[in-house]
């Protein structure tokens, strides 16, 4: 099996097949992140699809500096700026989620725990609503798909310091929203 800079170089070369298996090696991945930031499935799926014609696209400017899925989440957090602005919105809303019914599988909830559910997504939400685009990407990305800071900085265009400042203050956002109503704060 091939690594992503071996891959990278024959689809510059014009190899589409190279690129046909970086898309079913990194797709996934980069639907996940549109997913959580994306109001609706069909916008996730729509903004999938532009990242990879982008790449594609941008190919030749792509450099091994970094590793390609780096390189892929950083069209994607981009293109989520774009399209949130072109909305006119927040970056994110987590309802098409709840609405999913994302769960274990095997895991059905009684009723008293699916409405505990429901209504910890609904603060998540709009807890999340709240944040920036890039708090919201720095929580997606080292929580959701488990990145390094050193993964993460390249992403968002920061620095390795920067990305973890972000988080420490987007957790606490998050901790402070998120603290029940009537709850002292220390």
């Amino acid at each position: 099996m091939d690594d992503d800079s071996a891959l990278v170089t024959r689809a510059q070369a014009g190899d589409k097949q190279a690129f046909a298996v970086l898309y079913d090696r990194h797709v996934d991945a980069i639907y996940r992140y549109a997913l959580l930031r994306m109001p609706n499935q069909e916008l996730a799926e729509d903004l999938t699809e532009d990242v990879f014609l982008r790449a594609l696209q941008s190919l030749d400017r792509y450099r091994p500096q970094q590793p390609f899925r780096h390189w892929l989440y950083r069209i994607a957090h981009n293109r989520v700026i774009d399209e949130s602005r072109r909305r006119g919105q927040r970056d994110t809303s987590l309802d098409h989620l709840h609405e999913q019914g994302w769960q274990a599988a095997g895991d059905e909830p009684s009723p008293l725990q699916a409405a505990i559910r429901a209504e910890n997504v609904q603060a998540v939400r709009k807890a999340l609503s709240d944040m920036s685009a890039d708090e919201q990407a720095v929580l997606t990305l080292r929580f959701v798909e488990d990145l390094t800071y050193q993964e993460v900085a390249p992403i968002l265009g920061k620095s390795e310091g920067a990305c973890r400042v972000l988080l420490h203050r987007a957790l606490k956002r998050l901790a402070q929203r998120l603290e029940p109503v009537g709850e002292a704060r220390p």
